[in-house]
């Protein structure tokens, strides 16, 4: 055993973990150890084995104990390597105490640190140790370059007032060059981009309605908008739409064409109007940074991991979208309230720590369509308690014509803010267009209706 390995550690982990995901109180300490431990972390190769198998059950979404990581082993063929089920059975055993995870895990990831940087700094005197092999300088350099990305990723998240100071600085420098939009973000809707200011790089955005009113036609815009005015990277979760359905709406708005005049064969002065101008709209998109990833039941660990790896091969993401909410995998299927609520906690997290908007597609519940006013309120989100304390900005999209054919708003999509944390005067309702497959500004006295008004609930 090195001096910087502790097999008594390395068990207490694993056995905690088959432990506490199976008792409430503990199962966030739990999630939040697993997702922070690494193979590399465990130096006995039955438990690398081990964490293996938790984290790909944890990443699937399935319940983690004895039995079940067992199962998952014999399937790949690793419960041999592993010690078998009676070494996971005894380790589970004798576990001194579960609520003592997060000290294990401290403990281990101290021991991991300590292997690391003596593996640098053996690596550097190896190098020293071979002269004229490569400059003492670039030598030097290559153990200060290791042992900086060891530091960065030990980093525990605290810093000093003056960074956040900073922060805030250069962004109202920014405002004042008229470069706001390196620090904030546009949706391409110019009344909502207009009484926000832009939206700030941490917030979380809930864009709730019932189905046909328009949520993925809001998500198609912002896309539309941030990659192709912005030159900002979007990434797009379609857990509904395949890809092909979504790359079509983004491209018809933006070509200012409809489906119906691509195949009008009667006109075909139109028919070649519209082939045109989606011709020039491809141009545009071959170079756009909109990525979309149509894979169905993702959980919130995977578009995390997913999103993380997204940001860095692109050198940050200008916005992540997930279509949508409800259709994600839940942890917990029996208990919804639990299961979104951490999907919520998980999505506002990944903004704050890729510094990237996330918008996230929400389903209403039909208690609403009971209601003389159907105009949705945040009590209407399904599962709604998490969601809105979690939301930065909650938008609702209604269509008055869904509901009342004789409206005088027929055409009209109301974009609703009912939660703005940032700017309260924001919440009310917006108006536009959706005739070509996304949202364009309305004036709603071009309806004659300037004395439209109706009771707004936030």
């Amino acid at each position: 055993m090195t001096k910087f390995a502790d097999m008594y550690v390395e068990q207490s982990v694993i056995g905690s973990l088959l432990i506490a995901t199976l008792v409430e109180d503990l199962q966030d300490s739990a999630m939040d150890a697993i997702e922070n431990l690494q193979e590399d972390d465990f130096t006995s190769a039955a438990h690398r084995i081990a964490i293996r198998g938790i984290k790909r059950l944890h990443a699937s979404g399935s319940k983690i104990d004895l039995l079940t990581l067992s199962a998952d082993l014999e399937q790949t063929g690793e419960i041999e390597i592993a010690g078998g089920f009676g070494y996971l059975a005894e380790v589970s055993k004798n576990t001194p105490s579960a609520r003592n995870l997060p000290a294990y895990v401290s403990k281990l990831k101290e021991l991991s640190l300590g292997r690391r940087v003596a593996s640098a700094l053996n690596n550097g005197m190896a190098k020293l140790n071979q002269p004229g092999v490569q400059p003492l300088a670039d030598i030097i350099g290559t153990i200060q370059s290791e042992i900086g990305a060891i530091e960065t990723q030990q980093d525990s998240g605290t810093r000093h007032i003056m960074d956040g100071i900073n922060i805030s600085i250069n962004e109202i420098e920014s405002i004042i060059n008229g470069d706001i939009w390196k620090h904030r973000t546009q949706l391409g809707m110019q009344t909502i981009d207009d009484a926000f200011g832009g939206f700030n790089n941490t917030d979380f955005i809930v864009v709730g309605g019932r189905p046909g009113m328009g949520k993925t036609m809001f998500s198609t815009t912002v896309t539309e908008c941030v990659a192709l005015h912005s030159k900002k990277p979007v990434l797009f979760f379609s857990l509904e739409m395949p890809i092909e359905q979504i790359s079509q709406r983004i491209a018809y708005h933006r070509a200012r064409i409809s489906k119906e005049q691509l195949l009008n064969e009667e006109n075909k002065a139109v028919c070649d109007a519209a082939w045109g101008k989606l011709s020039n709209a491809m141009c545009e998109f071959q170079q756009a940074p909109i990525h979309i990833n149509d894979k169905t039941a993702l959980s919130v660990h995977q578009i995390r991991a997913e999103a993380r790896r997204m940001h860095k091969q692109t050198g940050g993401l200008g916005v992540i979208i997930v279509d949508y909410l409800q259709k994600m995998k839940m942890t917990n299927p029996e208990n919804m309230n639990q299961s979104v609520g951490e999907i919520a906690t998980g999505l506002k997290n990944l903004a704050k720590e890729l510094r990237c908007p996330v918008i996230a597609l929400a389903q209403l519940n039909r208690n609403l369509e009971q209601r003389a006013n159907k105009r949705p309120v945040n009590a209407d989100l399904r599962e709604s308690g998490v969601i809105e304390q979690e939301a930065d900005v909650i938008f609702m999209v209604y269509k008055d014509e869904k509901y009342n054919p004789q409206t005088e708003m027929k055409g009209v999509t109301e974009i609703i803010c009912t939660k703005s944390r940032h700017v309260p005067g924001a919440e009310k309702a917006y108006y536009f267009s959706s005739a070509l497959s996304g949202l364009d500004p309305l004036d709603i006295r071009q309806l004659k209706r300037e004395g439209y008004e109706h009771e707004l609930e936030c």
